[in-house]
């Protein structure tokens, strides 16, 4: 799968990101292909699902996603987060705490993220 892919969902155009990634050199690669792509489109006009699922972290890589939000944040209207239990739970909350980010938050199921942004 590539790292997005816009979708259609009652009407509303939705980025859907996938950001899981196993090694440094994944998640670069992943950020690097979606950073341009988010910085062409208007402030503040991005539906967004960041999808971590299945993802490992550590700090380089915690560091690398805090920086993505940080780039992103302009872009984006609303972010809903896929995958964050436990310990990426903590790695979230330090993500959302660092980048002062008003505009992110998590669901469960891609199909309730989906339905979330489209109603907004």
């Amino acid at each position: 799968m590539k790292s997005y892919e816009w979708i259609q969902h009652r009407g509303k155009k939705i980025l859907y990101m996938k950001i899981a990634s196993q090694t440094i050199e994944e998640l670069k690669e992943r950020i690097d292909n979606i950073v341009p792509v988010v910085a062409k489109e208007p402030s503040k006009s991005i539906l967004c699902i960041c999808d971590v699922l299945n993802g490992k972290f550590n700090p380089e890589m915690t560091q690398m996603l805090k920086d993505f939000t940080r780039h992103n944040e302009p872009y984006m209207k609303m972010t809903v987060v896929l995958g964050v239990e436990g310990l990426r739970k903590i790695i979230f909350n330090a993500v959302l705490t660092s980048n002062k980010r008003q505009n992110m938050m998590m669901k469960k199921t891609k199909q309730e993220a989906l339905d979330y942004l489209a109603g907004l």
